[in-house]
């Protein structure tokens, strides 16, 4: 080993207790404790530190990389749209569940997305999921494409591309309020929010 070279250092306490970031967790596990003894005495509180704090010593947290810090413009827009959208879907899905004629035909569609992290293929699936019309049955997560059960209210022969536009558009729409800048130009946010080349 040259002098340059420091030499190999072996983790030891210090490097094994939490951090500032994992205090929530901690703070969650000691309430645990406390509602598992159905008590908030010193004593309780106390040994629900020590077992928080050996549980994270014992079995440490993976480190995670930083979140993108959500937009509230891109927040508001994005609540502002699902409004709409819930209120538009709900009428005409009322309209042709009174409506006298045969049920409208259904389809299912497959709409790739372009980012490939969980958090935003589960934000935008769960949206689209709470509008009537649509349903997510299905999440292909390496391909990132999400397969929805889908009413056919217009042509037929434009279904496809319609629900694969909505799906963009609510793709989009989230991607501007939880993870900004993520689809400037392939910008990689927190190592975990991509767009894919296409």
């Amino acid at each position: 080993m040259s002098a340059h070279e420091a030499p190999a250092t072996r983790p030891g306490l210090r490097g094994r207790l939490p951090d500032r970031r994992q205090l929530p967790l901690l703070l969650w596990m000691v309430v645990f404790w406390c509602g598992l003894w159905g008590s908030v005495s010193p004593l309780v509180v106390v040994g629900g530190v020590l077992t928080a704090l050996a549980l994270v010593a014992v079995f440490p947290m993976p480190t995670l990389p930083p979140a993108p810090r959500p937009s509230v413009l891109g927040c508001l827009r994005l609540a502002a749209h699902l409004v709409v959208d819930l209120v538009r879907s709900s009428l005409q899905v009322a309209w042709y569940a009174v409506r006298p004629g045969p049920v409208p035909a259904s389809a299912i569609v497959a709409a790739p997305l372009r980012s490939r992290s969980d958090a935003m293929i589960a934000a935008t699936a769960e949206l689209l999921s709470l509008v009537p019309g649509t349903l997510v049955v299905d999440v292909d997560v390496p391909s990132g494409t999400l397969y929805l059960h889908a009413l056919v209210t217009g042509d037929p022969e434009r279904v496809g591309d319609d629900v694969r536009a909505s799906v963009r558009s609510m793709e989009d729409l989230v991607l501007a309020a939880l993870a900004p800048g993520a689809q400037a130009g392939g910008a990689q946010v927190a190592d975990d929010v991509r767009e894919a080349g296409r």
